[in-house]
């Protein structure tokens, strides 16, 4: 598939990188995506390939909370992904997904099972994707203190001296 199959970019859906979140959808572990992905990178070593494996990601599922997307962003990162093929959970009829959307319960085991619903609940999880952004930055900043996740902001920033020099404006820089 990788070496015969793929004119340049491949995409694929991991969808996201917390088993609970996983298991609720009913999908493998993120440890097969990031073995699927140790794989593509050496293959396309080996035989000299430039290609793009290209994820994607959703936000507000049920059972994702803002710390799982705040987790997802680190990840991702460190995987040397931006995200660019993400979305935000909709509910279709005659899914799993969407029976505890609207319940607040897992039919399978009657837990209950949260789920982002509100406009500002599903923006706080989505911000995570676009950690990069300028827009995004102290936004995501804020709420990682707010979660208590202060480690998560030198992993997607670096330190305090980094994050002021890349993300806010700098009053003595001088534009040409």
């Amino acid at each position: 598939l990788i070496v015969k199959h793929v004119s340049g970019r491949l995409k694929v859906a991991p969808e996201h990188t917390s088993d609970t979140v996983l298991n609720c959808m009913r999908k493998p572990s993120f440890n097969l995506f990031r073995k699927f992905n140790k794989l593509f990178d050496e293959l396309n070593a080996k035989y000299g390939l430039r290609q793009q494996l290209i994820p994607y990601f959703i936000s507000s599922h049920p059972a994702c909370r803002e710390t799982d997307m705040a987790e997802l962003a680190a990840i991702t990162k460190k995987l040397n992904f931006h995200l660019e093929q993400v979305q935000d959970f909709t509910p279709t009829p005659m899914t799993l997904a969407s029976e505890i959307y609207y319940t607040g319960y897992h039919p399978y085991t009657l837990q209950p099972v949260f789920t982002a619903k509100t406009p500002k609940e599903k923006e706080a999880q989505r911000q995570y994707f676009f950690w990069y952004k300028k827009e995004f930055a102290a936004d995501i900043r804020r709420s990682l203190i707010r979660l208590g996740r202060k480690d998560l902001i030198a992993e997607l920033f670096g330190s305090q001296r980094q994050y002021e020099s890349k993300f806010q404006n700098n009053k003595h820089k001088k534009n040409f």
